[in-house]
C-alpha cells in the first residue's frame, strides 16, 4: 500500500510539472503569434491597399483622359460621337456604372443608353461636382444617392474638373461606380475570414465595408478611436468593446485622403492556439487519470486478490461446511475437517485417490441427482447436481460443481459442497404446518356465517316436505296413487337439493391437500352453493359468468382455489352489508368471471361496493393488515401464500374503484 502511494505522489508531481510546462509554452507562443499575426496583418494590408490604389489610379486616368478629349469637342455639333465615347469609356472603366461630362450650365452628356439629359438635372449642385471644383482636382467623392430613377442605390464618384489656360471650368468629367460593387471588390480584395476591411475618410467617416463582425460604426467609442488613425499614415492599434479585442491595421490611399483598414477579432487569432492548449490539457489530464486509475485499480485488484485467497483460506477452513475438492482428471486434492468427521473418514488416506472411491458414502436412497461417477460430471459440464443427503440422524445439501476454465470448455477440477441444513428442513416443516393451520382457521372462521345461512336455508325445503309428506298420505287415504307420487317425486328432489348443499359444504371443509385434474367450472359451482344462501340473506346479487364452449380443466389444488374464492367473496360481501345498512335500496352486486386464454385462467371476483383508499392499495397484501373493526388481517395474506406459493400463480389488484377488482392468473398445470 506504501508503494502505491509513492507511485501516486509522482504521477501527481509529473501532471503538476506537465501543466507548468504546457502554460508556460502556450504565454510564448501567445505572445509570438500576436507579434506575428500583426506585422502579418500589416504587410496584407498594404499590399491589399496597393492593389485597390492601382485600381483607383487606372479609373482615375481614364477618366482624366477621357474629360481632356471631350473638351475638344462641340457638346452639340459632335453630341452623338461624344455620347459613343462615354459608353466606350463606361465599357473599360470596369464596374462604371455611369460616365458623363457636365458643364457649367448642367448640360450634361451620359455614356448611359437609358439616361438623357433634362432640364431638371442641376448637375452643379451634384455632390461629386461640388467636392471636384471645391478640390479642383481628380476627386473620389463621398457616398451619395442617386438622381432621379437611380435613388434606390448609393454611389461614388471619380469626378475630374477641367479647366482652360486662364483657368477657366469648362466642365467636369465624371465616372460613377455603385458602393455595392465596391464594397463587394473591397471583399474579393480582402478575403480573411476573421476579419474584415473597410474604407475610411481622414474625417473618420466609414464609406464602404465588408463588415463580417457586427461593429456598430456609430458607437461614440469607435468614432474616437478612428480618429486617432488620421495622425499615422499606417500603424496598428487594439480596441476593447465590450469586453471584445479587436485589432486594426490601417495604411493611407496615395490617390485619395481615404485610409484602408483591416480588422481581426483578437480572440478568432488564439482560437487554434487555444484549442490546442485545450487538447493538450485535456490529453494530460486524461492520461493522468488513466495512470492513476491503473495505479487504483492494481491496488483494488491486489487487495483483492489478497482478500479472495484469505476467504478461500477461511472458506477451506469452515466449521459448517464440508470441502471436497479434486483436480480434472477426478483425483482428490483437499478435504477439510467438516468433511472427515461427517463420514469419518481420514484425508490423508484418501488424497491423490479417484473421487469414486469415496462415491458410496455420498449416496442417498432414491435419489435420481446423486453422483454415480466421475464420468457423469464429464458428460454435463455446465451442470450443478444438488441433493440431500440424510446423515447422522441430520438433512445435508450435497451440492456439485463443475469448475470450468476462463473459456469455459475445459474442466479443471470439482468442489463438492455440504451442509447442514436439518434445521432450516424443521423450519419447513414447521412453517408448512402453520400455513395448513391458517388455511383451516380460515374455513372454521366462515363456518359460523354458513352454517347460519344453511339452516335459514334449509327451514322453507323443510316446510315444503312436511306439507308434500302430509298431503301424500291424505292423498293415499283417498286412494289417489298418481298424485300421491307426485308429491312424493317434488319431495325427493327437495332432499337431493338439501343434500348437494351438504356435500359441497362437505368438500369444502375436508382435508384435500393434493394436486389433481378437476372440472374448475364444478369447482366454483360448489363455493357458490355454499355462498348463495349468505347473498340472499343480505339481499346481494351474486352471478358467475364463463364461456360454456370451453374446456376449463384444471390440473391444480381444489381446495386452495375454494379458500381463496371464500375469503374474497367474504370480504365484497362484507363491505356490501356496510352499504345496505347505510342505505338499503342498494343494488349490492358481486360478479365473478372465468376467462382461459393461451392455457391460462384469468379468473376476476369484483363488486360495486365503495373500493380501496389509495393509502391502502400497497397493503392489501401484507399480513395482519386489516381495515376491519374485527378482522385479523389473514384474509388476503393467505390468498396471496395459496396462489403464488402452492399455485405458482398471480393475484393482484386490478381496479380499487368502480368497480373494485381482483385478478387471478394461474395456469392449466401449476410448474
Amino acid at each position: 500500500m506504501k508503494r502505491n502511494r509513492v507511485y501516486i505522489l509522482i504521477s501527481i508531481i509529473f501532471f503538476l510539472v506537465y501543466i507548468f510546462v504546457i502554460c508556460t509554452t502556450y504565454n510564448k507562443n501567445r505572445s509570438y503569434l500576436l507579434d506575428t499575426t500583426i506585422h502579418s496583418q500589416l504587410k496584407l494590408v498594404s499590399s491589399y491597399k496597393q492593389k485597390f490604389d492601382e485600381r483607383l489610379s487606372a479609373l482615375k486616368r481614364i477618366v482624366e483622359t477621357m474629360g481632356k478629349k471631350l473638351i475638344k469637342k462641340d457638346r452639340f455639333r459632335d453630341f452623338d460621337s461624344i455620347k459613343e465615347m462615354l459608353t466606350t469609356a463606361m465599357i473599360s472603366g470596369d464596374g462604371f456604372k455611369s460616365v458623363y461630362i457636365s458643364y457649367p450650365d448642367n448640360f450634361t452628356i451620359s455614356g448611359r443608353t437609358d439616361w438623357y439629359y433634362s432640364d431638371d438635372y442641376i448637375a452643379t449642385k451634384r455632390p461629386w461636382y461640388i467636392e471636384a471644383i471645391e478640390k479642383r482636382t481628380t476627386t473620389i467623392s463621398k457616398p451619395y444617392v442617386g438622381s432621379a430613377g437611380f435613388e434606390d442605390k448609393l454611389y461614388i464618384s471619380i469626378a475630374s474638373p477641367i479647366y482652360d489656360k486662364n483657368g477657366k471650368l469648362l466642365a467636369v468629367m465624371s465616372s460613377d461606380l455603385e458602393l455595392n460593387s465596391v464594397q463587394k471588390e473591397l471583399s474579393e480584395l480582402f478575403p480573411v475570414k476573421k476579419g474584415f476591411a473597410f474604407l475610411m475618410t481622414s474625417e473618420s467617416e466609414v464609406i464602404v465595408q465588408s463588415n463580417k463582425l457586427g461593429l456598430d460604426f456609430n458607437n461614440s467609442k469607435l468614432k474616437a478611436f478612428l480618429q486617432s488613425f488620421s495622425k499615422q499614415k499606417k500603424g496598428d492599434k487594439t480596441f476593447n468593446l465590450k469586453g471584445e479585442e479587436f485589432i486594426f491595421t490601417y495604411e493611407s490611399l496615395k490617390n485619395s485622403d481615404w485610409l484602408f483598414v483591416s480588422v481581426l477579432e483578437k480572440k478568432e487569432i488564439f482560437k487554434t492556439l487555444n484549442q490546442q492548449l485545450f487538447m493538450n490539457l485535456i490529453s494530460s489530464l486524461i492520461l493522468f487519470i488513466l495512470g492513476l486509475g491503473t495505479i487504483i485499480f492494481m491496488s483494488i485488484t491486489q487487495k483483492k486478490l489478497y482478500e479472495k485467497h484469505l476467504l478461500l483460506g477461511h472458506f477451506a477452513k469452515s466449521p459448517t461446511w464440508g470441502i471436497l475438492l479434486t483436480d480434472k482428471n477426478g483425483n482428490i486434492i483437499f478435504i477439510n475437517k467438516v468433511f472427515e468427521q461427517i463420514f469419518n473418514i481420514k484425508s490423508k488416506s484418501l488424497y491423490e485417490k479417484p473421487l469414486d472411491t469415496i462415491l458410496p458414502v455420498l449416496k442417498n436412497k432414491k435419489n435420481i441427482n446423486e453422483l454415480k461417477s466421475f464420468h457423469d460430471i464429464k458428460k454435463s459440464l455446465f451442470t450443478v447436481k444438488s441433493y440431500n443427503l440424510q446423515k447422522n440422524n441430520k438433512v445435508y445439501r450435497v451440492q456439485i460443481t463443475p469448475l470450468l476454465n476462463k473459456f469455459q470448455k475445459q474442466l479443471e477440477g470439482t468442489i463438492i459442497t455440504l451442509n447442514d441444513i436439518s434445521h432450516e428442513k424443521y423450519l419447513e416443516k414447521k412453517e408448512s404446518e402453520q400455513e395448513q393451520l391458517l388455511i383451516q382457521n380460515s374455513k372454521m372462521a366462515a363456518l359460523g356465517e354458513m352454517v347460519s345461512a344453511i339452516s335459514h336455508q334449509w327451514r322453507q325445503p323443510l316446510s315444503t316436505l312436511l306439507m308434500l309428506i302430509s298431503n301424500a298420505e291424505e292423498i293415499v287415504e283417498k286412494n289417489s296413487l298418481y298424485k300421491a307420487s307426485r308429491f312424493l317425486s317434488r319431495s325427493r328432489d327437495t332432499i337431493e337439493l338439501m343434500n348437494e348443499t351438504v356435500n359441497a359444504f362437505r368438500n369444502f371443509y375436508k382435508e384435500d391437500f393434493d394436486k389433481r385434474e378437476f372440472d374448475l367450472i364444478k369447482t366454483i359451482d360448489e363455493i357458490l352453493l355454499i355462498t348463495l344462501p349468505q347473498m340472499k340473506i343480505n339481499g346481494i346479487e351474486l352471478e358467475f359468468k364463463y364461456d360454456k364452449d370451453i374446456n376449463y380443466t384444471c390440473n391444480s389444488y381444489p381446495s386452495y382455489i375454494k379458500q381463496v374464492l371464500i375469503n374474497l367473496i367474504s370480504n365484497a360481501k362484507d363491505e356490501l352489508c356496510l352499504i345496505l345498512r347505510q342505505t338499503p335500496l342498494f343494488e349490492a352486486k358481486i360478479s365473478i368471471t372465468l376467462k382461459k386464454e393461451n392455457n391460462q385462467f384469468y379468473l376476476t371476483i369484483q363488486d360495486n361496493g365503495r373500493g380501496i383508499s389509495k393509502d391502502n392499495k400497497e397493503k392489501l397484501f401484507e399480513p395482519f393488515f386489516t381495515t376491519k373493526a374485527q378482522g385479523t388481517g389473514t384474509g388476503l395474506y393467505l390468498c396471496k401464500l395459496l396462489v403464488e406459493n402452492k399455485m405458482n400463480g398471480e393475484i393482484s389488484l386490478s381496479n380499487y374503484k368502480d368497480p373494485t377488482k381482483f385478478l387471478i392468473k394461474f395456469g392449466e398445470s401449476d410448474v
